[in-house]
């Protein structure tokens, strides 16, 4: 029997370390993969909009996560199941790739919708990070003009 503390703590700390303290090793890396998203996101973005939207997703990530470690580990009944429809799309929709984890694991998706959701996920951020670059060129451009002037 585990520790169901010590596990909310490690789901806490980085959801998905307590799925793997109680030995859920494909739940956990899932997890650790959509957590690793969002730092990423949150190393990368140094908006205070940015880091106010992360930290949301963080908790939309984090929240069910430790409350799932510590009901497993206490042997009570989980209420929240990550392999729910709306959950799956809405961690796609806002983690994007680091969420293709989940999905696969779901067995509320066909293959084929898995391999539709995956595509369109990775093509989303192709064209976000594409968007995102050109923009900074853009803006670039922009800087040096005004400050040739």
């Amino acid at each position: 029997m585990k520790d169901a503390r010590l596990a909310l703590i490690y789901s806490i700390v980085a959801p998905g370390l307590g799925q793997l303290y109680l030995g859920e090793r494909a739940k956990g890396w899932t997890l650790l993969c959509m957590s690793a998203g969002v730092v990423v996101s949150l190393i990368i973005s140094h908006t205070a909009i940015a880091l106010f939207l992360m930290g949301g997703i963080y908790l939309a990530v984090m929240i069910p996560a430790a409350r799932d470690a510590f009901q497993t580990a206490s042997g009570q009944s989980r209420t929240f199941v990550a392999n729910t429809v709306p959950y799956v799309i809405m961690m796609l929709l806002m983690i994007g790739p680091f969420a293709i984890p989940l999905l696969w694991q779901s067995a509320k998706f066909s293959k084929t919708a898995k391999i539709l959701w995956t595509v369109a996920v990775i093509l989303i951020a192709l064209l976000g990070i594409a968007t995102l670059t050109f923009m900074a060129s853009s803006l670039d451009k922009f800087m040096k003009q005004a400050g040739a002037v």
